[in-house]
């Protein structure tokens, strides 16, 4: 039909339940940061674009397979931009989806198929798996390019699989406003920080290559959004759509320093109502930053403690002492900004000593929350590599330590820490009676088995 716009959908499939069984991996309701980008980017080229997010709207089996009948390309991720560094490792939900689109209109994208595009090809017979940053493939796609001429595509010609060559990394300050408005904010929330909950990302990259670390979704190098083009994306999001609270999803949030005090200071100016949290590094925090960003809005932040060993923190590759690590809690304790750490067992040599050691650690920290999970040894790590593993998708490293064990050790660790009767006072005392209900049933699927 002449004149017609190309119709693009966007699917984001859900994982079942809010913990997965395999990995134990969080199923929140996270906005999908990187399927905004991309839906802006296409409208901004004058395309339909829809968006599906059964993550945070329940989205039957039928309703999906009659939107993609109704579009003339489908892109489904199996990792949104919040799993791009942990994705899920049970890929049935997400082939489940894929196996509702004609293979002809399929594109694939996401942590999976970055690392084993060829797996992901033969698993969904999709036209195309792009993997890595997924903006730039998806505009190519739909401007019509073949498979075959997209940087970061893998697709298949004459019976066989070919990988094209990468691209150059996304330029940040590129990006037009992500499609925020295609989102129902009332289905987003992060349970110890509030409702009307969004993603947003100043940076993308990550200045270190820690052993456990998946970094192959994002690119080369470091880069940055303009500080004006973070505050324009806030101020959006809260005066026309909304949001109330948000979270920072760029890996070390405050690894440039200049740069996040002058993010800060411009949303200090604006006194716009919104509370937000991010991650980073213990190190790369201090008290005058810190108190800034208490200004700005920062109520929370998430720091990767990992292990309470000095050796295994050591072996890790990450960089950074105990001591590091301790006064960058203290600091962000004093400025009167919650913390959440996260620790890991199961590393490479780590002894039971060397666990006990970590959940004493944890305790000595005593951040606001702490979380405990079993070290995965990620494809595409170093950490994968070392373990020799012949799955594509390991909970642990099995050869070394029992997945049993090691999940056992990380429910004890969560029950010790929160169950010491100045935490659980704690909780009670600060709990905000909207996400108090919540933050229980995630504090009960830990601390049940104690009582079974």
């Amino acid at each position: 039909m002449p004149g017609r716009r190309l119709k693009v959908l966007l699917v984001n499939p859900s994982w079942d339940g809010l913990v997965s069984r395999k990995g134990r991996r969080f199923n929140r309701a996270w906005a999908p940061l990187d399927l905004l980008n991309c839906a802006a980017i296409l409208e901004q080229d004058g395309l339909n674009v829809s968006l599906i997010d059964a993550r945070a709207e329940p989205t039957s089996s039928h309703t999906i397979r009659e939107a993609a009948a109704q579009h003339d390309l489908v892109f489904v991720t199996s990792s949104p931009i919040d799993r791009w560094q942990c994705p899920n490792l049970d890929l049935d939900p997400f082939l489940a989806v894929t196996s509702l689109v004609e293979p002809r209109k399929l594109h694939v994208m996401g942590a999976h198929g970055t690392v084993v595009p060829d797996e992901l090809l033969s698993m969904t017979q999709a036209r195309a798996v792009i993997r890595g940053e997924p903006e730039p493939a998806v505009r190519a796609l739909c401007r019509g390019m073949d498979p075959s001429e997209v940087p970061g595509v893998t697709h298949q010609s004459d019976g066989t699989i070919r990988h094209n060559p990468e691209g150059p990394a996304l330029d940040l300050t590129s990006l037009p406003m992500p499609a925020f408005r295609l989102l129902d904010l009332r289905h987003y929330r992060y349970e110890i920080l509030g409702d009307r909950f969004v993603l947003l990302e100043t940076t993308r990259g990550c200045h270190y290559r820690c052993h456990f670390c998946l970094l192959k979704m994002y690119g080369k190098g470091y880069r940055r959004k303009d500080p004006d083009q973070v505050i324009r994306e806030v101020t959006y999001l809260v005066r026309d759509v909304g949001a109330r609270t948000g979270y920072f999803i760029d890996l070390e949030f405050t690894a440039a320093r200049d740069y996040v005090w002058t993010v800060c200071e411009r949303l200090t100016a604006a006194g716009l109502p919104f509370e937000w949290a991010c991650q980073t590094r213990a190190d790369y925090v201090d008290e005058p930053l810190l108190n800034l960003m208490k200004r700005a809005g920062c109520r929370l932040i998430h720091f990767g403690v990992e292990s309470g060993s000095p050796r295994v923190l050591a072996a890790t590759n990450k960089r950074i002492t105990l001591e590091q690590i301790e006064r960058g809690i203290t600091e962000t304790k004093q400025a009167g900004i919650d913390q959440v750490c996260f620790f890991m067992f199961g590393f490479p040599g780590e002894t039971a000593e060397d666990m006990e050691a970590t959940i004493a650690f944890a305790k000595r920290l005593n951040p606001t929350y702490a979380s405990f999970h079993a070290v995965t040894p990620y494809l595409g790590t170093k950490l994968y590599e070392m373990s020799g593993s012949p799955e594509l998708f390991p909970e642990v490293l099995s050869k070394e330590h029992d997945p049993l064990l090691l999940q056992a050790i990380a429910d004890r660790a969560f029950r010790e820490f929160y169950l010491r009767p100045a935490v659980a006072w704690s909780r009670l005392r600060r709990a905000n009676l909207r996400h108090w209900r919540r933050q229980a049933a995630l504090f009960w699927y830990y601390v049940r088995p104690a009582f079974t």
